[in-house]
């Protein structure tokens, strides 16, 4: 194992070393696109977005810039996915905005629930539940709005 990476820099410093291939499984790549929550509460528009982190290319887990609208403010996120469903949200940040109790309430539950994701499943290309731990475990169910 130390001789191939020795091998390997020395090529990469002379010849350019083959990289990884860094195609993106099926079940990931339809991540991609604007999601809106449909479950277990939709009385506000909320949304999910995902892109690709292209800073930082696939190997085993492929990294997402989230974004998205929430009952009153916007928010981002940094959102690692794996091929067997794992899934972790990171760096989950918002907008200051005020709004009605209501609305509050509802946006501190969604992000708890977004930030405690653990797993994924797209039954259909247009259907997304994410599962939850926290203090309510559960799932998020999303439905595709629009493709990359």
């Amino acid at each position: 194992m130390k001789r191939a990476l020795i091998t390997c820099l020395v090529l990469t410093i002379f010849a350019g070393c083959k990289q990884r291939n860094q195609e993106v499984a099926p079940v990931l790549a339809n991540l991609i696109g604007t999601w809106q929550l449909v479950q277990p509460d939709s009385s506000y528009a909320v949304t999910l977005e995902f892109a690709y982190d292209t800073k930082n290319p696939p190997i085993d887990i492929t990294p997402f810039l989230a974004s998205g609208k929430s009952a009153i403010n916007d928010y981002t996120a940094r959102i690692f996915a794996t091929i067997d469903g794992t899934m972790q949200v990171s760096e989950l940040g918002t907008t200051k905005l005020g709004g009605t109790p209501e609305a509050i309430q509802f946006e501190q539950n969604y992000y708890e629930k977004l930030n405690s994701i653990v797993r994924f499943e797209s039954p259909t290309q247009t259907t997304l539940n994410l599962y939850h731990g926290g203090t309510t475990p559960g799932m998020l169910v999303y439905k595709k709005m629009t493709q990359p």
